[in-house]
């Protein structure tokens, strides 16, 4: 578990800005009872989240800043405060017991103090159920009490959760910084490239790459995209031979469609000539997208875009992953039928 001056530091690092904004709010009082705080994995959410926890409840504040050594941020540092609440999803959900038990805490009063601190991570895998009791809160606050809500999918969350809260941006960390980060963990530094676009978090970015997942999935998925923008049929067949098997759960299917979104990206920043050389995902393949952003034109990439944004949605609403990938292959054939 890290340490005050640890959440302070990392956060000094991430999100100087937002760290400045939340000392500022706590000192003037001005805490709203309920904020979302969205950004991509691993760009501080809940480095935050737990660093007001302890500017909250230290008993030693020294310039703004939680002293990290009294009992209240100690106990806070090992998950220990009767008035902290943290939720987190197991597996793919926030089950039912666990609904159960935020239902209950919502009613309840602080136990030792005036204050109750609600940290609800990965929020967007909230059941309706849940969603639903936390809406409630959030409509009728009781107290003095502050719910953080946590996501690196605010589009997944419930509209009705996102207007009753005050959504907070975490912006995705430096390119060149998170690039060094990734490099220092000896992720090599074509495939740190293409990490930049999926997640800010060293862990995750490690997970991506073990048993060499990451540089296989992008090398088939090429292959299938270059079939499609040549209209062959074969990239159809090449969904479930090749595709469906390597996103063998769902975290590996959402990054898989990340990256689909991400290589039309890159087409449409060479397009229009945007940093492409410093900021591509899918760099190693530069000449062959530069050649092909020639033969297109800018309303034909924008489709082929906005398809396959939308692809993820798909897959969020239950439509399965072989068919998400099968139905993006067949709209996008005619997009690129000149080129077939």
């Amino acid at each position: 578990m890290a340490t005050t001056d640890q959440y302070a530091t990392i956060l000094a690092a991430k999100q100087p800005r937002l760290l400045a904004a939340f000392q500022h709010i706590i000192a003037q009082q001005h805490l709203a009872h309920a904020y979302l705080f969205t950004g991509m994995e691993g760009a501080g959410q809940l480095e935050l989240a737990r660093w007001i926890a302890q500017r909250l409840f230290c008993l030693h504040v020294v310039d703004g800043q939680p002293d990290g050594t009294c009992e209240e941020c100690v106990r806070i540092a090992n998950g220990q405060h009767p008035d902290i609440v943290t939720v987190a999803p197991t597996g793919q959900s926030i089950h039912v017991d666990q609904v159960r038990y935020l239902k209950s805490e919502f009613t309840k009063s602080a136990v030792e103090g005036n204050r109750k601190l609600f940290i609800i991570e990965d929020a967007e895998k909230m059941t309706a159920s849940a969603a639903n009791s936390l809406l409630k809160f959030i409509e009728e606050p009781s107290g003095n009490v502050t719910a953080l809500l946590l996501t690196a999918n605010k589009q997944l969350m419930l509209p009705t959760i996102i207007s009753r809260t005050q959504v907070i941006e975490f912006p995705p960390l430096r390119s060149a910084e998170l690039q060094k980060t990734f490099e220092a963990a000896e992720i090599p530094p074509q495939s740190a490239q293409m990490l930049r676009q999926l997640t800010n978090s060293v862990s995750q970015a490690q997970t991506l790459m073990a048993d060499n997942w990451l540089p296989q999935a992008a090398e088939q998925l090429w292959r299938w995209f270059d079939e499609v923008v040549k209209g062959e049929p074969r990239s159809f067949v090449a969904v479930q031979v090749n595709l469906v098997g390597l996103a063998k759960d769902a975290p590996q299917q959402g990054v898989l469609l990340d990256l689909v979104a991400a290589l039309f990206q890159d087409l449409l920043q060479l397009h229009f000539e945007v940093d492409a050389e410093s900021e591509l995902s899918f760099g190693q393949y530069q000449s062959q997208l530069t050649a092909l952003t020639a033969t297109l034109n800018a309303s034909q990439l924008v489709a082929a875009t906005e398809l396959a944004l939308t692809a993820k949605r798909q897959l969020a609403s239950n439509i399965s992953f072989q068919n998400v990938l099968e139905g993006l292959t067949l709209k996008l054939w005619p997009i690129f039928q000149h080129n077939a």
